[in-house]
């Protein structure tokens, strides 16, 4: 059953977003910071049940990716390109899945899930598989390569 009315207009203010709060964040609870553009936030999953699972985040407190103007929306998808390039380059997946949802976090973000060769690809990827925490050195590890990565990764083909 949806929210009513009134719960789901508070749960998609800015006032209430959880992703505005600390999508910025060098580290919090659920991800750690890659990179940073005008447009977006990228971070890693702490749940590493798909390796390389990363979010983009948009910056500016939108829900739905039908605000935004023709501008925006490009520059959101190149940064969902480039960060799909750059786990590509760091995790070697067999294919990304892309997913966009925010029923539960009215914050527009881009959840990009790794499938990899051991995984079912007739099984539906699921953002709740797990968790599967990597230690800090390993999380560590792979931000620092999506980070080099990220920094000679272009949107280009």
């Amino acid at each position: 059953m949806w929210s009513p009315a009134a719960q789901w207009e508070a749960l998609k203010s800015a006032e209430r977003c959880g992703m505005c709060d600390d999508a910025h964040l060098p580290a919090n609870e659920h991800s750690v910071l890659v990179a940073t553009t005008d447009t977006s936030y990228v971070r890693l999953a702490r749940n590493q049940a798909h390796p390389g699972y990363c979010l983009v985040i948009l910056r500016e407190h939108v829900t739905d990716l039908a605000e935004l103007s023709p501008q925006r929306l490009t520059a959101f998808w190149s940064d969902v390109q480039r960060a799909g390039r750059a786990i590509g380059e760091v995790f070697q997946p067999e294919k990304i899945d892309y997913l966009i949802m925010g029923h539960r976090m009215p914050h527009l973000h881009c959840h990009l899930l790794p499938q990899h060769a051991a995984d079912d690809p007739l099984r539906n990827v699921d953002i709740a598989d797990g968790p599967v925490f990597a230690s800090t050195a390993a999380i560590g590890a792979a931000v620092t390569a999506l980070q080099h990565t990220w920094n000679t990764t272009t949107t280009s083909c």
